[in-house]
């Protein structure tokens, strides 16, 4: 007496949920994957929850996101204190001092104006650039300009003007989360990560 074989299922079903349709294959490692097992990743690329951490960028350090701010605010204010120190070596009048000063001033804001150029064209300022490192959306894309200033910068100054700069102790304390993400971070819907890793 022939055994009576279980009826086939049409189609393809999740590895991991094996009563669930699937809805894509991962582009990782090619396991069909139902809607809770999958997700589109920076790359616009469907993978399962399984190898989509290991497609992920890794996001910077603590130390080194510490680092890229410190090298762009000397950055910023080191034409101005060159330009001071020069006048006062040079300086033999009052006039002489100014413009040495105007000219440290002018210099700042060119080192402003290329930081933000940075921003805009590959999402990295000075610091982040030396430390390898950039400002991303949060699924991976890249961040616009107005985005950067406005919503990563104006907003968190004045909301940190608004609370006497509360704000802005809580927002520096938020790196220490797991997400690595302040809360300047959260508003923009952004996330620095590490520039020169490559996908596993």
């Amino acid at each position: 007496m022939s055994e009576i074989s279980a009826p086939q299922r049409p189609g393809a079903f999740c590895a991991l949920h094996a009563e669930q349709r699937a809805v894509t294959l991962c582009n990782r490692c090619g396991n069909y994957a139902c809607e809770q097992c999958f997700q589109v990743a920076h790359d616009r690329q469907d993978y399962c929850t399984t190898c989509l951490p290991l497609i992920r960028p890794p996001l910077a350090d603590r130390g080194t996101r510490f680092a890229a701010v410190a090298i762009d605010q000397v950055a910023l204010i080191a034409p101005i204190f060159v330009c001071m120190f020069l006048g006062i070596l040079l300086s033999n009048s009052a006039d002489t001092g100014l413009s040495m000063l105007g000219l440290g001033v002018l210099g700042a804001l060119g080192v402003a104006g290329y930081q933000f150029y940075l921003l805009a064209t590959v999402g990295q300022s000075l610091g982040k650039r030396m430390m390898n490192i950039k400002v991303v959306r949060t699924d991976g894309t890249p961040v616009d300009l107005a985005r950067l200033i406005f919503l990563r910068n104006v907003v968190p100054v004045f909301i940190g003007m608004c609370t006497w700069n509360v704000f802005s102790l809580v927002d520096a304390l938020c790196i220490f989360t797991e997400q690595r993400r302040c809360l300047h971070d959260h508003i923009a819907d952004t996330q620095v990560i590490v520039v020169n890793h490559t996908g596993a």
